[in-house]
This record gives structure tokens, sequence and C-alpha cells, in this order.
């Protein structure tokens, strides 16, 4: 796996960063972007109306006014206390609570569907607290949808370039960062998040990648083109921010967004190319799960 560090003055686990990235985005665009999220069709699958969902990391709470909306019983739970109370008061009918991820105030196997996009990557310690908590609260037949950071072809031969904000590692610990640097996150190959999960008592049914543009970024010369005609947002992309793609000055045809945007493909021959950029170059990698022994639904 790869561990990686930052020049933000907060580490990426740690309130003080999470509180000063929400502040810093637009509510508006994080709502508008989930209508266009990769993500959203899998989303929509497996919250369904009427059942629990938990989001774990909320953020913004996009994700959780949208599903509400679906008329879900959607939750958001998030560390960032300051943030949650900037949500309640643009959307006070949000069900949303202030909670560390690894010790969640909900009962066992209450939650039919677990959603945790781009956090637990974010503790140096490791994911397994996390983890576990997400599988004690899961119906034995729920489902957890979880993303982190991917380790991905592309970020292996950009090693050697980032050399002193990357480092290999094969453990969990903390460790001096380097030179007027902080910890950020983990990335990880699927093979080792896949152990993780399963020795958490997950049974790992499948993989997508996803924020193809947001993994080219890495690419220096790509970053400076795409950086002509798109801002790259300081808050992380691993939430909806609108700031993976939706910030591009697109033409307004449907193909496009759904290709550069939606990362669609399902498209005609293009839809090739999306998925070997997926595998590729990709950001973020999902991960749907359901605990061990429960029927694949």
């Amino acid at each position: 796996m790869l561990k990686m560090f930052h020049d933000a003055p907060a580490a990426g686990g740690s309130v003080a960063f999470w509180e000063q990235a929400w502040r810093d985005g637009d509510y508006t665009e994080s709502a508008r972007f989930c209508d266009s999220d990769p993500l959203r069709p899998l989303l929509d699958r497996h919250a369904r109306p009427d059942s629990v969902m938990l989001e774990g990391g909320c953020g913004r709470g996009a994700y959780v006014a949208r599903h509400s909306g679906r008329g879900v019983r959607a939750v958001g739970v998030d560390f960032a206390v300051a943030a949650l109370a900037d949500v309640r008061q643009r959307y006070p009918t949000l069900l949303l609570g202030a909670a560390d991820v690894s010790r969640l105030p909900i009962r066992a196997r209450a939650v039919a569907t677990y959603y945790s996009g781009g956090v637990v990557e974010h503790f140096e310690a490791g994911p397994h607290d996390a983890i576990a908590e997400a599988r004690r609260v899961l119906h034995p037949t729920g489902v957890l949808l979880i993303s982190v950071p991917y380790y991905s072809p592309l970020r292996r031969l950009m090693v050697v370039f980032h050399r002193h904000e990357w480092r290999r590692t094969t453990d969990h610990q903390a460790e001096a960062p380097p030179p007027g640097r902080v910890f950020f996150q983990y990335a990880y190959r699927p093979a080792e998040f896949d152990q993780i999960l399963t020795e958490q008592g997950f049974l790992v049914l499948d993989h997508q990648g996803y924020s193809v543009l947001w993994g080219l970024y890495e690419l220096p010369l790509v970053g400076r083109i795409l950086g002509r005609t798109a801002q790259r947002p300081r808050h992380p992309p691993t939430m909806a921010t609108g700031g993976r793609a939706a910030n591009l000055p697109l033409p307004d045809t449907s193909l496009l967004k759904r290709l550069v945007v939606g990362e669609d493909d399902s498209v005609p021959i293009l839809g090739w190319f999306v998925r070997v950029l997926r595998w590729m170059a990709a950001n973020m990698m999902m991960y749907v799960c359901t605990p061990a022994g429960a029927a694949p639904s």
C-alpha cells in the first residue's frame, strides 16, 4: 500500500482538517454533483426506499439529502461538529449526528446499507476499528459500500516523482512524516483492502474504480493541461464535492457528461475506454461487501 502525506496544517484524520475542508466547500455544488456521481447507480441500487442507510463521514450531507429524497431512511454521522451544525441550518430535516465512525451510537444490526466514501484511509493507525464497527451495526443481510484511494498502476509508476510525499509501506503505524508535511491517507491495492475487509468479517462481492480525472491530475503534464480549464479544489475529492469533474467547462451534451463526469461504461465502444482508465488511473476504489455468511442479494 501507499502512505501519502500533504503540506496542509493538519493531518487527514483530524477534526481540524475536515472542519476546514467542509468550510471551504460549496454546498450547492456538492448536492448537484450527486446527480452525475459515478457511484449514483450503485448507491441507488443498494440504498432502497424504506430501508435504513447510514453514511459514516457524511460531511456536507449531500448524500443523506439525496437519498432521503428518494424515500430512504438516511442517517449521516461525522466528527466535524461545526460542519454538521452548518448542514443542520441549511437542511433542518436531515437526520444527522456527531460521532466517531469507530464508535457509533447505533444499535447492532440496525443498518441495511452502510456507505463510507473516502473516510477510513485517513486514520494513520489503520481502518480496522471503523470497519469492525460497520460490521457491528450492519444487518446480516445488509451491504457495505466502502471506498478508499486506489493504489493504481498509474500511482505505482508515479511513486518516484512523489518520493517526498509518498512512501510504500506494508503496515499501518505512526511515523515521522517528511519535513513540512503531515499524514494524509493510505492508498490500497484491491487485494490488500480485500484482506482487511475479510479479516473484519466481510465478503467482498465487487469493486468499482472511479474518479479518473482526479487520478490523472497526478500526471504533471495532464495536471497542467486540466488546470488551465478547471481549478483543482483544495478540499478532498472523495466526497460529493463536485470537484472531480463537475467544474470542467464541458459542452452541454449528455454524451460528454456521461463519459467524463458520470464515467458511464455502458456507452458502446467508448465505455471500454472508461473501464481501462478506471483500472489504470482511478483515484478511488469502491468495495461492495456483505457480512460473511450472508446470502448475496
